[in-house]
């Protein structure tokens, strides 16, 4: 009952003033129907939970008024039923190919996985097994604030900070510390001037509140070309988890072909290294997506092959998911 009532207050919000020409307003509904097995050891009975049908709907208004002196101030929010809470919401002040954000979850130079898929490029974000997280280590979703610079032609660089990486989301507009220490990233996106090419570097840092307490680093690296018909990429994330031999490294590969205009045809390999020498092997994840593109409206098909899920060797499963989403 809470979740609808959030949701319609802000629905209501939104269309009395959509007359308003600054105002804009999108969303969509995803609905997912998916399976996946629970990984196990070979030789081992693998357990099935059936399939399911899960649904999303999101609704995204974003509002610009002009400042003095150039500048120029955009509030963008996000709202999302499966969450029941506005889910992402930020306040970008510009002026020319400068921006300023102040934001609870908006964009993230960190969190920007150039690997081309069919749909989802990345398993984890289909129903899956894989471990494989791009971002880990960022401070995307915690509240931060930040600067970017466009270089025209080139790309952009960005700086993110967030005071606190613990602080509650619920605490509104009188929020204070946690105690759960800062963190930091910062990296370039862009294109070096290049058709076709995406570049992604960025690292990320938190630190602990404790001086005894290691510090929590990540280094992503992505690059991506698009040559006609096909485009292929690599991202990874080197993540210095705290404490001994606890470092992970999640690396992702794609290929995608558009066979024409309104089908693409994508492969993907994702594996998950562990330092752990409790670690028996390294987790691998090889996804096959198949998306149609219906004008406004697209259906898409995963399949995917998990091997030695979380780092067990001959831990196996598998998963498969077709996603329907419309957007307005």
């Amino acid at each position: 009952m809470k979740k609808t009532m959030i949701l319609t207050t802000a629905l209501v919000s939104m269309l009395a003033v959509s007359a308003n020409a600054e105002l804009k307003i999108a969303g969509s509904i995803e609905t997912t129907y998916g399976s996946k097995e629970a990984p196990a050891v070979s030789g081992t009975p693998t357990s099935y939970d059936g399939n399911a049908i899960g649904q999303e709907t999101k609704f995204e208004f974003n509002h610009t008024k002009d400042l003095v002196g150039g500048w120029t101030s955009k509030l963008d929010m996000e709202v999302m039923e499966v969450a029941g809470t506005v889910a992402d919401t930020e306040i970008t002040i510009a002026n020319g190919d400068t921006k300023f954000f102040i934001s609870k979850d908006g964009g993230s130079i960190h969190d920007n996985n150039v690997v081309p898929g069919a749909y989802n490029s990345q398993p984890a974000d289909n129903a899956s097994n894989s471990g494989v997280d791009l971002s880990s280590g960022t401070i995307h979703g915690v509240q931060n604030f930040g600067v970017q610079q466009a270089i025209d032609g080139f790309g952009i660089v960005e700086l993110r900070y967030a005071p606190d990486m613990t602080a509650s989301s619920t605490a509104g507009d009188k929020a204070t510390g946690s105690g759960g220490g800062s963190g930091m990233e910062y990296g370039f996106s862009g294109n070096f001037g290049v058709d076709g090419l995406k570049i992604a570097l960025s690292r990320a840092e938190q630190t602990q509140e404790t001086a005894s307490a290691d510090e929590t680093e990540s280094t992503m690296f992505g690059v991506a070309y698009n040559f006609g018909q096909f485009a292929a990429g690599v991202s990874q994330n080197s993540y210095d988890v705290t404490g001994t031999n606890n470092d992970e490294t999640h690396t992702l590969y794609g290929v995608t072909f558009a066979a024409s205009d309104s089908v693409t045809l994508g492969v993907n390999y994702a594996e998950l290294e562990y330092e752990s020498s409790s670690i028996t092997a390294d987790e691998e994840t090889t996804q096959f997506e198949a998306a149609y593109n219906l004008g406004g409206a697209t259906v898409a098909i995963s399949y995917q092959q998990t091997e030695n899920d979380g780092g067990t060797a001959g831990k196996d499963g598998d998963a498969y998911s077709i996603t329907y989403k419309q957007s307005f």
